[in-house]
């Protein structure tokens, strides 16, 4: 018998062993024909082979983290790192609201009744926010209520009530998009009980004992979740007869975060009586923190890198890829995060971690955001080390290319140009490492990229500029310093720094500019009829061009440029290759660059 390759998984080559074997036996004569009955044997010994080695390998490729592809594999094995992956998550906001009492009776206090609250619109579709708790507020002598800080949830507040019927009782759940961190359990003795006791989620056996009353929480097939109860041991175990009462809600993800415009549609009920015989009318709604946190359920190649880095935090704080790994748990909403030790910042802050994270579609995140983070971090913090978040300094990146195109070789207009050579970037930014912590602009990556956009691109001249915006201190005598660390260009003819116009308080009658000359920040004017500048300050601040550091001293600002009062400083960079070092984040700003095709 001849040696057979084993490792064959191609159907044509299983069959040629096959027939390789047949060769070296003389018993048999008609394997070698086309429609022989033996041809069809080897046909069908081939084709089971085939399939069988297939099978293998796609059994093998789900038993291990890395190669499986089926969502239910990578959760189970994720299970075994002790890693919960996350469900979708609700977005989340916080609004004051003040109502008018009206009546012949006035009560005295006023209940908020959970579930649904507020409604808000995002693309023309309407989302429901909902309270997940009774909110109480006494009515005052101007026959007002006010519910202050009012923290709302987007989604459905569901509620089930399950009794339990055996020893190892469990609770699937199988609505679509749950939020698990919303999960709230009640247990009563009996049916007609109303006094309950509250269990709350936990996710490992550390300091649980057999009277904790916990619950566990995993993730089962198509994306359904089973929650399960103590044992005794791990946990208070129920009583057959119990009624578990589970309220959760079933949210959007994403889709309403930075929502701020809220619609009020709740109930309102006489906190003594319940009763609702009297009328209220909506005084005014303020939203106190916009909409934020929400995001979809945890992909499959999330799920396959945050396991592992959190089997290695054992979930404790200690290094900053600790912090790393955990922020990202706690903060699904996150597009980046980096953390370094104070001893790296500048000047050095000993016995703190700093941490910056950049938010999905939002620049920074609100105070709000910050304090649940900390107080979250708190719990996985590690002797005297304490976390602080630093907003991150986004540096965004333009550029002004003029592509040189053959029109011989294209029937392309000069805008489909433009288009595919924008969307050609679009898509390197994404894909690089460029839009990132730690980030880098390589110029003549970019620059290859624009050429690679047609065939018929020749060639294409760019420059860029670097870009911060900035949020005055609105009627405040104010000191700002904006670092790039970059270094400037510097040419003592022409100025590397411009800022767009905003108004000050000590010539509120004209619009002001900022740039630099020497070595020197200099505030000025423009006159109405030359356009000439009018040099208003000539010592308004320094700049520092190797270290690329702009310092502006006393400014009073009444307006800025724009209507959220923003203000851009644009800075023509010593080098063409632009670094990201500790909290500043690269933005490839592809809206306010200029790309201009050129028929050669």
């Amino acid at each position: 018998m001849p040696y057979n390759q084993l490792t064959n998984l191609d159907y044509f080559e299983i069959k040629s062993v096959l027939r390789d074997y047949l060769r070296a036996n003389s018993d048999f004569t008609d394997y070698d024909f086309e429609g022989s009955a033996l041809g069809h044997i080897i046909d069908l010994l081939a084709y089971n082979t085939y399939y069988t080695a297939f099978n293998a390998n796609m059994v093998a490729n789900e038993m291990f983290l890395d190669s499986a592809t089926l969502r239910d594999n990578v959760v189970s094995l994720a299970k075994q790192l002790g890693y919960v992956p996350r469900s979708t998550v609700s977005s989340s906001a916080a609004v004051s609201i003040t109502l008018n009492v009206s009546g012949a009776t006035i009560p005295e206090s006023i209940t908020f009744k959970k579930g649904l609250a507020f409604l808000t619109s995002v693309n023309d579709r309407l989302y429901q926010y909902n309270i997940i708790e009774d909110i109480t507020a006494p009515v005052n002598s101007e026959n007002q209520v006010v519910f202050s800080d009012v923290k709302i949830y987007e989604g459905s507040l569901i509620t089930n009530r399950y009794t339990v019927t055996k020893d190892d009782f469990a609770i699937i759940l199988t609505n679509p998009g749950i939020d698990v961190s919303s999960i709230n359990v009640k247990v009563f003795e009996s049916s007609t009980s109303s006094t309950y006791e509250k269990y709350v989620v936990t996710d490992n056996i550390l300091n649980v004992s057999p009277d904790s009353a916990v619950f566990y929480v995993n993730e089962i097939e198509d994306e359904n979740y089973r929650l399960v109860f103590g044992d005794g041991i791990f946990g208070k175990k129920l009583s057959v007869n119990q009624v578990v009462e589970i309220s959760y809600l079933v949210c959007n993800g994403s889709v309403t975060n930075n929502a701020s415009i809220f619609t009020f549609n709740g109930v309102l009920i006489n906190s003594q009586n319940g009763s609702t015989a009297f009328s209220t009318t909506v005084n005014n709604i303020t939203t106190v923190v916009k909409s934020f946190g929400g995001s979809d359920i945890e992909s499959i190649d999330s799920i396959k890198v945050n396991a592992p880095a959190m089997y290695g935090t054992q979930n404790r704080a200690v290094t900053a890829s600790d912090y790393t790994s955990i922020i990202r748990r706690i903060y699904p909403a996150t597009a980046d995060v980096i953390t370094y030790g104070g001893e790296e910042a500048d000047p050095p802050e000993y016995g703190k971690v700093k941490i910056s994270i950049k938010p999905k579609n939002i620049s920074s995140l609100s105070s709000y955001s910050k304090r649940i983070i900390i107080d979250e971090l708190k719990k996985y913090s590690v002797g005297s080390i304490t976390p602080e978040i630093v907003d991150p300094s986004i540096i965004f990146i333009e550029l002004n290319s003029r592509v040189f195109y053959s029109p011989n070789q294209t029937t392309l207009t000069l805008d489909d140009i433009k288009t595919k050579v924008i969307n050609n970037i679009r898509s390197y930014s994404l894909s690089s490492d460029t839009e990132k912590f730690g980030g880098k602009f390589r110029y003549s990556k970019f620059s290859s990229v624009i050429d690679n956009s047609d065939r018929s691109i020749r060639s294409n001249l760019t420059s860029i500029k670097m870009r911060k915006d900035f949020y005055p201190s609105l009627n405040n005598s104010t000191y700002y310093e904006l670092c790039f660390s970059n270094p400037f260009e510097y040419d003592a003819e022409v100025p590397s720094i411009v800022t767009t116009g905003f108004i000050v308080q000590k010539y509120p009658s004209y619009v002001c500019y900022l740039e630099d000359r020497k070595g020197t920040i200099v505030l000025y004017r423009l006159d109405t009829q030359t356009n000439e500048k009018i040099v208003l300050n000539s010592n308004q601040g320094t700049v520092n061009y190797i270290k690329g550091e702009i310092k502006i001293n006393d400014l009073t600002i009444i307006q800025g440029s724009f209507s959220d009062n923003k203000i851009e400083l644009r800075v023509n960079p010593k080098y063409n290759d632009i670094l990201a070092k500790r909290e500043i984040f690269l933005d490839v700003d592809i809206e306010k660059s200029t790309i201009t095709a050129i028929q050669e």
